[in-house]
């Protein structure tokens, strides 16, 4: 697999570099993270993290059926959050889509060991 952490591509080849890459990400104020089993990310499978602090949410790309999900935390939260990507720009996402950040860790390193699937941990909405 490969990750690419706010614009910085590299091979992840054990669980243990991606907990390593994990710890780099959580040192950043914010970051833009994808887990991608093909070399572009939108031939799938791929999950990537936005985090801004304590904010964070997953998108997945199946890249089978140019399905995507957000994660979704809750329902009832008002808002938007703000990220800034690798390429310098600033999006906003509902703040209902964030997830606890070591919920986000968990799910990254499901996806690693399972090969790609959908991590089951986390509640997802189809875009």
């Amino acid at each position: 697999m490969e990750l690419n952490l706010h614009g910085e591509p590299r091979p992840v080849d054990s669980a243990l570099a991606l907990q390593q890459a994990l710890r780099e990400a959580s040192a950043l104020a914010q970051c833009e993270l994808w887990l991608t089993m093909a070399m572009d990310a939108e031939q799938g499978p791929a999950l990537c993290m936005l985090r801004n602090g304590g904010n964070a949410w997953l998108m997945y790309l199946s890249g089978q059926d140019d399905q995507s999900f957000h994660s979704l935390g809750d329902e009832e939260e008002a808002g938007e959050c703000s990220y800034w990507l690798a390429n310098g720009q600033v999006d906003e996402y509902p703040a209902a889509w964030c997830v606890d950040v070591e919920q986000c860790h968990r799910a990254i390193l499901a996806f690693f060991e399972t090969g790609g699937a959908r991590p089951s941990a986390i509640e997802w909405e189809l875009d």
